[in-house]
């Protein structure tokens, strides 16, 4: 089954003119929380008064895009794609984003709904929603996890047979470059917010099976916490963008989440190359009413 989870992977060749030998340069684009919402009047309490409805960060997030002077092969996006799990708003979210160059592989977040995006966003070729998936394009090999385990929807716990899934089919990848992707991020950050809150609480079974393909590991990649960081640990390298829409900071002994409105919203160029990673980030125009 397509979307099943943990059950087998699932393998999208692309394209042949996306086909090449992995030592090629691999270029793509990392979005995240964009927080699509098909309500005009949609702005949740503990966003800042000033921030624009999230729709037009997306809006600039495609004008950004649409004026790269490069082509790329394709965009990720880790998740909250839309503010909430209502049908209405991935039908609104399917609109904007069948504007942009294609493909996109799209994750659930735990604002999604895994069910309404299968149902309404894929479409198998501009759009591609992956859960415990595997991809390889371009001889690269993408292994998302879809990280809405049980427990808190923020801070979730995997269950066995998921993680067991996980550490198989990286195994089963060989030579070949890996690019892992998930909303949630598993490691520790030593911000307490962060860690007790917005992390897999497993998420240390997960870094030891990242660890274990390290060398052939290009980075992790994810989003949910609406912020650019970069972590590194045992020779993994972790990766997030910036939301789109309204970001959060974090920072030693931080016990609450707090809106960073100095922080524009962003996206990241990715650029691959053999084992070497190269991560730039594109900021957007400031999102305020």
């Amino acid at each position: 089954m397509v979307f099943a989870k943990y059950k087998e992977s699932v393998t999208i060749f692309q394209p042949e003119v996306l086909l090449a030998k992995a030592a090629r340069l691999l270029t793509f684009l990392h979005i995240s929380d964009t927080h699509i919402s098909s309500d005009p009047a949609y702005h949740p309490p503990w966003i800042p008064e000033s921030v624009a409805h999230p729709n037009r960060g997306t809006e600039l997030l495609l004008d950004a895009i649409k004026a790269l002077p490069f082509a790329f092969d394709f965009i990720l996006h880790t998740g909250d794609v839309c503010a909430d799990p209502h049908e209405a708003d991935y039908f609104c979210a399917r609109e904007l984003l069948l504007q942009f160059p294609g493909p996109m592989y799209l994750l659930p977040g735990n604002h999604d709904s895994a069910t309404h995006m299968e149902a309404i966003l894929h479409d198998g070729q501009a759009l591609h929603v992956l859960r415990d998936a595997h991809v390889e394009v371009s001889g690269y090999h993408l292994v998302t996890l879809d990280t809405n385990g049980p427990g808190d929807a923020h801070a979730p716990c995997l269950p066995d047979e998921q993680i067991a899934w996980f550490a198989q089919t990286l195994a089963a990848v060989g030579d070949q470059p890996i690019i892992a992707a998930m909303h949630h991020l598993p490691l520790a950050t030593g911000v307490p917010w962060l860690d007790e809150h917005m992390r897999i609480q497993n998420g240390d079974r997960i870094q030891r099976i990242l660890r274990g393909r390290r060398d052939k590991l290009a980075g992790v990649f994810h989003g949910h916490i609406h912020q650019q960081t970069e972590a590194h640990k045992d020779g993994v390298l972790y990766i997030c963008c910036p939301s789109t829409w309204s970001n959060l900071t974090g920072y030693p002994d931080m016990r609450e989440g707090i809106a960073d409105p100095l922080t524009a919203g962003g996206f990241n160029l990715v650029m691959l190359s053999g084992n070497r990673s190269f991560v730039r980030r594109y900021n957007l125009p400031r999102l305020t009413r």
